[in-house]
């Protein structure tokens, strides 16, 4: 019995071999069982106001330099960082320089 797969999906978020997934500012990678990875995109100055998510999500900086605040604490982030928050937690994002990002939520 064969069995069939979903055709293969790749890209680059950086300056890889494959296809750059492009300018948009939001992409979702994988979305399975209501868990997402979500890759996004920031400009100079933009900035994400408060909002709260209802997991605990996690974000990685693949470029450019952020703020983001977790329950009134800033932090600033760069390429290679991360950032846990927690569930329900208030949180917001300031871009200081373009930036690009992964969220797991």
């Amino acid at each position: 019995m064969l069995t069939t797969y979903p055709p293969l999906k790749t890209g680059s978020l950086l300056a890889g071999h494959h296809t750059p997934a492009g300018e948009q500012k939001a992409l979702v990678l994988l979305d399975k069982n209501g868990q997402k990875v979500i890759y996004k995109t920031f400009a100079a100055g933009e900035r994400m106001p408060t909002h709260h998510a209802p997991a605990e999500v996690l974000v990685t900086v693949l470029a450019g330099r952020l703020v983001i605040t977790v329950l009134e604490t800033s932090t600033e982030v760069e390429a290679g960082d991360y950032l846990v928050i927690p569930a329900g937690a208030p949180h917001a994002l300031d871009c200081l320089e373009a930036a690009r990002i992964l969220i797991f939520r």
